[in-house]
């Protein structure tokens, strides 16, 4: 053999990311700031009990959509229009109760919601009145640089609130799903 020999073989002197010292990407460090219609109130407080968020499939192609033939030859070509515009953020909160015994993250959920459709009046706001926004993601390093966020301007709660069941022996606790339709985002990469 001849020259160097040692290039491809697993060693931690043969990887870039060891000898630079170059940090991973955890999924655990970011932060999210959701802003309500101004008609909902204390949403402060919510925003620390978020534990998850997903749906932030931004990074979207359109698709094989044209399929042609030549001589028995397939030739592919993506589609004409993107298979989605929008996205739907799913976020979880974890609901505790305040000095008051009052379940604040529960109630200002419950009152964007009831902002689209309230069930027990029947009324109905119009999209200007209901939609909040932006919702902000970002996803930092372990010394809170930022590395890439998304924007989402436009939002509003799309699903129903959970059902609480209750059960003598249960010893969860009751967190909140709520997924928010985004018709557009901007996303930034560094």
């Amino acid at each position: 053999m001849t020259g160097n020999s040692n290039t491809g073989m697993p060693h931690y002197k043969n990887s870039v990311a060891s000898m630079k010292n170059w940090e991973p990407v955890f999924q655990s460090m970011f932060n999210v700031v959701i802003t309500p219609p101004p008609s909902v109130d204390g949403w402060d407080y919510i925003l620390e009990h978020i534990n998850s968020i997903g749906g932030m499939d931004v990074d979207q192609v359109p698709g094989v959509g044209v399929e042609q033939k030549y001589k028995g030859i397939v030739r592919r070509f993506p589609d004409a229009l993107p298979g989605a515009t929008t996205v739907d953020l799913a976020i979880d909160f974890s609901v505790n109760l305040d000095d008051s015994n009052s379940m604040y993250v529960y109630n200002g959920i419950k009152k964007w919601c009831d902002l689209v459709w309230n069930p027990l009046t029947g009324a109905r706001a119009l999209k200007k009145d209901f939609t909040g926004g932006p919702i902000t993601v970002s996803l930092y390093n372990r010394v809170g640089e930022t590395t890439r966020q998304w924007i989402y301007p436009t939002v509003w709660p799309m699903t129903n609130i959970n059902a609480m069941d209750l059960a003598y022996d249960s010893t969860d606790i009751f967190s909140c799903p709520m997924t928010f339709a985004a018709d557009y985002w901007e996303n930034v990469v560094k």
